[in-house]
């Protein structure tokens, strides 16, 4: 039986960057003491959140790849022997970016996702701060098992979820940084995009209130191929660890061939629009 043992890390980040990388590393080892090879983090998970308004002071927060936050980051994957998911706001050259970094359990960087997609509403003032993912939607592999990510906002765009299905992702893990108010929306997207591709969807958000009156809703879960949620977080500051049955992925794929039924040939529209 093919399994994986993911760790879900539900953090209050209200507080300073120095602070919630001390608390993340507490709960990454308390994922890795439950058993966790791979843990995820939320959505820009080392600072405030900082789209909730219009503010230049904050573009100081952006990192290159070999800032602070990754190279911590980095240094207690391989003390912990276990790989990490870092959503971190990214600075490359002039350019800013909500990107995830995967990294191994050895420290090296397996993979780059930028946020592909950026909303721009009150409480999510995000194309002011970075621009859209340049890299597409690759993949990483990590104990046989080949995995992507969707961070957020992508995961209401169906086309990156399928892509990353096609590429033969088994999970995708979904960092987000989204309100209390819309948990229910959530649940419904994330487990229509694990059932319509016959694979796990793990979640992890943001919980708590940040800047005043600002709620994160938490509600971070790891669904599986039918839609079910198999595991869910419960309260603020908790590592969970899940142990997750990539078998039910096959099974899925068997019993409700999504992927083998496509039909690619009529899916133009899709990219040059309606007739």
């Amino acid at each position: 039986m093919a399994r994986l043992t993911l760790g879900l890390i539900q953090m209050n980040l209200s507080v300073g960057v120095a602070e919630n990388l001390e608390k993340t590393e507490g709960l990454l080892q308390e994922a890795a003491r439950q058993g966790a090879s791979l843990a995820l983090l939320p959505e820009l998970f080392p600072l405030p959140w900082v789209a909730s308004a219009e503010d230049s002071r904050a573009f100081a927060y952006a990192e290159p790849e070999d800032g602070r936050t990754l190279t911590y980051m980095r240094k207690t994957a391989r003390a912990l022997g276990m790989a990490l998911a870092v959503p971190l706001y990214e600075r490359c050259g002039e350019q800013r970016f909500n990107t995830t970094f995967v990294v191994s359990q050895h420290g090296d960087i397996l993979l780059r996702y930028r946020k592909n997609h950026i909303p721009y509403h009150p409480g999510w003032y995000e194309k002011y701060y970075y621009e859209p993912g340049d890299l597409g939607f690759p993949v990483f592999h990590h104990e046989g098992t080949t995995i992507g990510v969707q961070t957020c906002w992508d995961n209401l765009f169906p086309e990156g979820s399928r892509i990353l299905a096609l590429k033969g992702a088994e999970i995708i893990l979904a960092p987000r940084g989204s309100g209390d108010y819309s948990k229910a929306r959530w649940r419904t997207a994330l487990a229509a995009n694990a059932m319509a591709n016959n694979c796990f969807v793990a979640t992890v958000n943001r919980i708590g209130r940040e800047k005043g009156d600002y709620l994160f809703g938490g509600d971070s879960m790891v669904i599986d191929p039918d839609g079910q949620v198999v595991a869910r977080a419960e309260g603020e500051d908790v590592a969970i660890a899940v142990e997750i049955d990539l078998d039910k992925v096959k099974v899925s794929r068997d019993e409700w061939p999504f992927l083998a039924d496509r039909r690619p040939s009529i899916y133009r529209e899709l990219c040059e629009g309606p007739r």
